[in-house]
């Protein structure tokens, strides 16, 4: 009995520590990115942007207004924002007008990459075996 407490115990610390470095993970991208783009709504319209230009879809206004669930109205308000900025571009193509991110952007993006991979390291620093490890009450 007190050894499947002193297991349910060990679990429970494990899994503290790993949330708590998620967290911390979380937090420093976050830091990153509103360093960055300033607002978290606008990194986020931002950070979907990229994505989307990464894995080779463009989003127009309404398909990026659905994916982020905000009002059409909003979004346009906001790109305008960030296309004033000098973060996104418009780009007219055929009837649609699509939503890309700049080289400017691409390249705050970039220079950040080297941060972002040591804060993901650090993340998995630890020296649990996530691979056998029983985190979350699981195998």
């Amino acid at each position: 009995m007190a050894e499947e407490d002193n297991s349910e115990q060990m679990r429970a610390a494990i899994r503290a520590e790993v949330q708590g470095q998620i967290i911390e993970c979380l937090n420093r991208f976050y830091a990153m990115e509103t360093g960055m783009w300033g607002k978290p709504i606008d990194c986020l319209i931002i950070r979907t942007v990229v994505q989307g230009r990464l894995q080779g879809k463009l989003y127009d206004l309404s398909a990026l207004a659905e994916v982020l669930g905000l009002p059409i109205s909003t979004l346009h308000r906001k790109i305008g924002e960030l296309v004033e900025s000098g973060f996104l571009l418009r780009e007219p193509r055929g009837k649609s007008i699509y939503i890309s991110p700049t080289d400017t952007t691409n390249i705050a993006l970039d220079k950040s990459f080297e941060s972002m991979v040591k804060t993901l390291r650090s993340l998995y620093k630890g020296d649990f075996d996530f691979e056998t490890m029983d985190l979350c009450g699981e195998r």
